[in-house]
């Protein structure tokens, strides 16, 4: 019996994300156009920039610290580099050059942020959140009005379609590959998840503690700039509201899909499906005609239900644990 006990256990501690995108999948089913190529095809294509936030976060939060600034390194970073590109040194910075220069600004703002929490001792939600409004004030002060007609070189990555699948999927799927490799086969990985469970026993282990938290602050504003890149290829602008309030979906889909706010816990593939699922569960409701005072509501519940997700993941898993 206690066989059976630790291995439902663990099949709800790893799996319960798949579970429940298998469940929406078979509901999606029922609604008309759903399960047409090209609406499959969309659902990955929006969900690509919200992948690249989650993933950010997923980091962040693997080493027990929040980033709140996400979602305004995700209109930050293409901000400036398009306004370099076109106001600064129209001259100087070719398009191809703003496309390198968008993911070097979001790791240059999750490095500072970064620094500054770690170094100083400071609590990294209060950094970040300041860190969140400078950045939303620059992006208003750069693009008041929005910049539209971008050039097609700064929007091929979000734009551009590879035998008919956009190439954002491609960039969201390499992405989440080269993570993998890093934290499943690499010792920076290890060092992660071992900061995360008992931060001083890490110290104690050799492990370069704060390299290592700045160091996944850089990569979340690194992973949250090419989210922007990539929408704002899909969407051929970048305005100043881009990714407003997007902050709350980026944990939404950590959470759900296993990411322990105590640190420690969490798996790529968890936060893979749980990105699909909120993208879903956004297609759905546009497939539906769910007026969108009553998506608020729905997310929100997404949000609840994330939560007590992830605690009931983390009770699977204190049993596997003890068994």
């Amino acid at each position: 019996m206690s066989s059976t006990v630790r291995l439902f256990s663990r099949l709800m501690e790893r799996h319960l994300i798949w579970v429940l995108l298998a469940v929406l999948v078979a509901v999606g089913l029922t609604v008309p156009g759903f399960a047409s190529l090209q609406n499959i095809t969309n659902v990955l294509w929006a969900a690509a920039p919200l992948g690249c936030m989650v993933l950010g976060l997923f980091l962040v939060l693997l080493i027990k610290e929040v980033d709140l600034s996400l979602e305004s390194s995700f209109a930050f970073a293409p901000a400036v580099a398009i306004v370099a590109m076109t106001v600064w040194a129209p001259g100087v910075i070719h398009p191809v050059l703003a496309v390198i220069l968008t993911p070097v600004v979001g790791l240059l703002v999750g490095l500072a942020a970064g620094a500054f929490a770690v170094n100083l001792r400071v609590n990294a939600f209060l950094v970040t959140l300041a860190t969140l409004l400078v950045m939303r004030g620059a992006v208003v002060f750069l693009i008041p009005e929005g910049v539209y007609y971008l050039p097609a070189e700064y929007t091929y990555l979000g734009e551009a379609r590879w035998f008919g699948i956009p190439v954002a999927i491609f960039v969201w799927l390499v992405l989440y590959g080269v993570a993998y490799i890093f934290m499943e086969r690499h010792r920076i990985g290890k060092e992660i998840y071992a900061i995360g469970n008992n931060e001083e026993a890490a110290f104690l282990a050799g492990v370069k503690v704060h390299r290592t938290k700045i160091l996944c602050f850089g990569i979340a504003g690194l992973a949250a700039a090419v989210g922007g890149l990539l929408e704002v290829g899909r969407l051929q602008s970048v305005v100043a509201d881009l990714g407003e309030g997007d902050i709350l979906m980026v944990f939404a889909g950590t959470i759900l899909g296993g990411t322990s706010l105590n640190g420690g816990i969490g798996r790529l593939s968890g936060v893979f499906g749980a990105v699909i699922v909120i993208a879903i569960i956004e297609n759905l409701m546009n497939l539906t005609g769910i007026e969108p005072s009553i998506r608020q509501m729905v997310f929100g519940c997404v949000l609840l239900v994330a939560i007590y997700l992830a605690s009931l993941q983390d009770r699977f898993a204190l049993h596997a644990s003890r068994n």
